[in-house]
């Protein structure tokens, strides 16, 4: 389970938001005088943004990265509004953006510093995911129902990776990220040793 940075009590929603808000300011703040801003997009018709990445580590630090997952780029998110008001099922739908003005910060929450390694915070229970960079490429690792895989590389590192692994775990409970930790780890090694590619199931 990942944990919240809210505070353990707060008043009310108001409360909480005005956290948010505080936080918000806090990391563009922190950001501006860290990290060197990114330019993604444009998107269709949106256009491009200045994105600082910013990590957080495991005691809730602000941290620079040296390198960037392609999973963690920002990218506006999409929402399908049919074109007319009449609420015709069958209309056309069009996809318009939600973004905001300014420069966006992008948080990531990453696991502990190992050699070569960047690891996103694992997320979900069914299943269990993290991504990263494994030496400088990423890696998708993914948990669910007993087996656990590892991803790594490629332009399409989840459904045709350059290296894949697979394999069934004993752990009767929901995974800890400790335990997250280690198979990562344990799929690193074995990427670096030379292990052959699996074939990737689908």
């Amino acid at each position: 389970m990942m944990a919240s940075d809210l505070p353990t009590t707060y008043l009310d929603y108001a409360d909480a938001f005005k956290f948010g808000i505080q936080r918000t300011a806090d990391d563009l703040a922190w950001a501006t005088a860290n990290a060197t801003p990114m330019t993604e997009g444009p998107w269709g018709d949106v256009p491009s943004v200045e994105v600082f990445y910013i990590g957080i580590d495991a005691a809730g630090k602000r941290i620079s990265l040296p390198q960037i997952s392609s999973f963690w780029r920002y990218k506006p998110s999409g929402v399908q509004l049919a074109n007319s008001d009449d609420h015709d099922p069958n209309a056309p739908l069009q996809t318009y953006y939600v973004y905001g003005p300014g420069p966006r910060v992008v948080r990531i929450e990453l696991g502990p510093s190992m050699p070569g390694m960047l690891i996103k915070r694992p997320q979900g229970s069914h299943p269990v995911q993290s991504t990263g960079l494994i030496d400088g490429k990423d890696f998708y690792f993914r948990e669910s129902d007993g087996f656990w895989s590892l991803s790594v590389g490629g332009a399409d590192v989840v459904g045709q990776p350059d290296w894949y692994y697979e394999e069934e775990h004993d752990a009767h409970d929901e995974l800890s990220e400790d335990a997250v930790y280690r198979l990562i780890t344990k799929g690193a090694a074995l990427l670096r040793s030379g292990t052959p590619t699996m074939a990737v199931e689908q």
